[in-house]
């Protein structure tokens, strides 16, 4: 119990850090811990859409056509109707020339008018954008819009305010202010009311079941048979690389078949492909071992691409996978690049269990 809980020290400290000086918005996933159920928008694309329920995304799609998703109204709309021109990549006006707009996806950037499409350059660390000003300035100086998870939600809903626990904030425009719950109440996104439980205790270590994969913390031993066989080569004197086996990151390096295998782990958010002789992007690489290690990711696919693990400490929680299906039987397909349910099956070499 003693190294769970350095470990969840370690987690609570790094998230501390993050959160003071990241700028990024929400991502739909995050914004889904939040809001109790409904609609919202997708950060990454402007045609795109996901819905939450129970504190998880479980579904995401795209407007069709020319139609992009308006996140005050909930509906596919034209472009025209949606604020955001430097996100939707419109042209812009000869007037616009001289002047900087804030990039509405990232705080820290500043776009202007450049024969006839927007360009934008980033401040200096540590500093966003100031649109009133039209200049860079440090973040205890301008609370900028981008970071709201309002940003995400329709005008009127409610959501948990992720910076005071137990209030809620009203979105509206992208925005929300803080509201307390009347009498000593709280609000509970679970139940999108203000409820007497104490939805703010705080909690001091990990679940006791949790478990931790092979090589995510400690590395797995060097071997001295993993170089038995070159799976590229037949020849005795090649360098090689070979799976070590019991993850989908980590790998054995040998400088000739028969030599000592050299244990290694591949860059973060990346798998090892042994076809490739590469660390690749995770879901190109059919992997049968536990896919949450070295990823960063609350949710990862099984093979196949309907049912998705629940991931702790980058590893699998055994007991904590769900069915696509069981959710929402119109989203039978998790994506594990948008960390959603979605309605087609993914082009990914892991959604082929074969």
């Amino acid at each position: 119990m003693k190294e769970y809980k350095i470990l969840w020290l370690m987690f609570a400290c790094t998230l501390a850090v993050q959160m003071q000086f990241t700028l990024a918005a929400y991502t739909m996933s995050e914004t889904c811990m939040f809001y109790h159920e409904g609609y919202i928008a997708d950060p990454d694309s402007v045609n795109g859409y996901g819905y939450c329920r129970g504190g998880e995304l479980i579904a995401a799609g795209s407007c069709l056509g020319e139609f992009v998703y308006n996140p005050r109204t909930a509906q596919c709309d034209h472009a025209d109707n949606v604020d955001g021109g430097v996100k939707h990549g419109n042209s812009c006006n000869a007037d616009e020339a001289s002047s900087y707009v804030a990039d509405p996806d990232d705080c820290s950037r500043a776009c202007y008018c450049d024969n006839g499409t927007y360009s934008c350059v980033s401040c200096p660390t540590y500093q966003v954008f100031n649109p009133s000003l039209k200049a860079c300035v440090y973040m205890a100086e301008y609370q900028c819009p981008q970071v709201s998870i309002c940003r995400l939600i329709p005008n009127g809903k409610w959501v948990a305010d992720p910076d005071k626990c137990g209030n809620y904030l009203t979105c509206l425009e992208g925005n929300g202010v803080s509201t307390s719950c009347p009498d000593g109440l709280y609000y509970s996104q679970s139940t999108n009311s203000c409820t007497p439980t104490n939805v703010c205790a705080p909690v001091t270590e990990p679940p006791e079941t949790i478990t931790l994969g092979p090589g995510v913390f400690i590395p797995l031993p060097n071997s001295p048979t993993a170089c038995a066989v070159n799976p590229i080569s037949s020849s005795d004197d090649d360098p090689f690389f070979v799976e070590d086996g019991h993850t989908c990151m980590g790998y054995y390096s040998c400088e000739r078949i028969g030599s000592y295998g050299i244990w290694n782990k591949c860059p973060v958010s990346t798998h090892f492909d042994q076809s490739q002789q590469a660390c690749v992007t995770p879901f190109t690489v059919k992997c049968r071992h536990d896919r949450c290690g070295n990823l960063n990711q609350s949710f990862v696919s099984a093979l196949g691409c309907t049912d998705y693990y629940y991931c702790l400490y980058e590893t699998e929680q055994e007991g904590m996978d769900r069915s696509c299906a069981s959710i929402n039987p119109n989203y039978p397909y998790f994506n594990e690049q948008r960390g959603a349910c979605v309605n087609q099956i993914p082009d990914f070499a892991i959604c082929n269990k074969y």
